[in-house]
């Protein structure tokens, strides 16, 4: 986002979920800045009576917003230090503000502000999500890095979630490739390690990797914030593939919600492997995904440019034929 530093700063604020939760953002933004057309700058000075009237806040959420526009001048200089971090931010009303979120999301699901650092046309790549368990088995972890190697070796945009199991071998896979990668964070991007930030960094100042946050940038992580998070990972990939799911937890509600934004499912089968998730996905219209011994080549060789083109999974037979990448 360009412009006014100070109005910068309002939508810093306006991402803080700490400050205003982000169905209350949205509200802001249809009732405040879409129907009254003014700025974010005359919402943080407006009268508690404007907020309580127009917004209809409470009294709790409106002493939140008389203690956040104190840091106002803090928000101004974090402006200043992201621009020179080469940090950017896009909000909801950016034109460059991601399509797939914007079509695939509902309207308060969408985070009204994606900070990020990197090559923003990563997005425009064929993009596939590898999800599943922290806690994933040997196999799993084997299949994530086999599968993610071979799509970013084709050109794709491999997205994880920066977390350890699942997440940590698609992040490795793409980039074992010298592929594209976008990492959707659980946290504030300025809560990357030294260490994390230390590798990072110079695959982003080659174009290979996108980070990517929608929280702001000093955010800790909670298991609220991770949950959210996933459904910008399902809600940014024209497909999702599951490694491995337990029938509950993050990996369980980001497949079933890709399942509900109309994402094609793809699910790691292994004959004689209990994984009761992954069953439990296939079941609920997942396409089985054979492991080992698929050929990966044969098996994506031909899906279709536009997810739209990819029969739903309630259209679909459970077991895969030939996933088609179509590059």
């Amino acid at each position: 986002m360009q412009g006014d530093l100070l109005e910068q700063a309002c939508w810093l604020l306006l991402a803080d979920d700490s400050v205003i939760t982000p169905v209350n953002a949205h509200i802001v933004l249809e009732r405040w800045y879409k129907v009254g057309q003014q700025s974010l700058q005359a919402f943080f000075t407006a009268t508690p009576e404007e907020w309580r009237t127009i917004c209809q806040f409470k009294e709790k959420e409106i002493d939140k917003l008389e203690a956040a526009r104190e840091r106002l001048p803090e928000q101004v200089a974090l402006a200043e230090q992201l621009a020179s971090e080469d940090i950017h931010f896009l909000t909801v009303l950016d034109d460059a503000y991601p399509e797939a979120l914007s079509k695939g999301l509902q309207e308060q699901q969408k985070p009204p502000v994606l900070f990020y650092q990197g090559d923003l046309g990563i997005l425009e790549r064929k993009t596939i999500a590898i999800i599943g368990s922290r806690n994933a088995n040997d196999e799993s972890l084997a299949f994530t890095r086999e599968v993610a190697h071979y799509l970013a070796a084709q050109g794709a945009n491999i997205i994880s979630g920066n977390a350890r199991g699942v997440d940590r071998s698609a992040y490795e896979g793409a980039t074992s490739a010298n592929g594209y990668t976008t990492v959707v964070l659980p946290h504030g991007i300025h809560e990357l390690s030294g260490k994390q930030r230390q590798e990072l960094q110079p695959k982003i100042e080659a174009g290979k990797v996108l980070l990517l946050s929608q929280f702001c940038p000093n955010a800790v992580w909670t298991t609220g914030r991770a949950m959210a998070r996933n459904k910008v990972v399902t809600g940014l990939a024209e497909v999702v593939i599951v490694a491995q799911s337990d029938t509950k937890g993050g990996t369980w509600a980001g497949a079933r919600g890709a399942l509900k934004q109309g994402r094609p499912l793809y699910v790691r089968y292994t004959p004689g492997e209990e994984l009761p998730g992954n069953e439990a996905l296939i079941n609920q219209g997942g396409k089985k995904l054979p492991w080992p011994g698929t050929d990966f080549a044969q098996v994506f060789a031909a899906l279709p440019a536009k997810s739209e083109d990819i029969a739903q999974p309630d259209e679909a037979e459970p077991v895969v034929g030939q996933l088609s990448l179509g590059w």
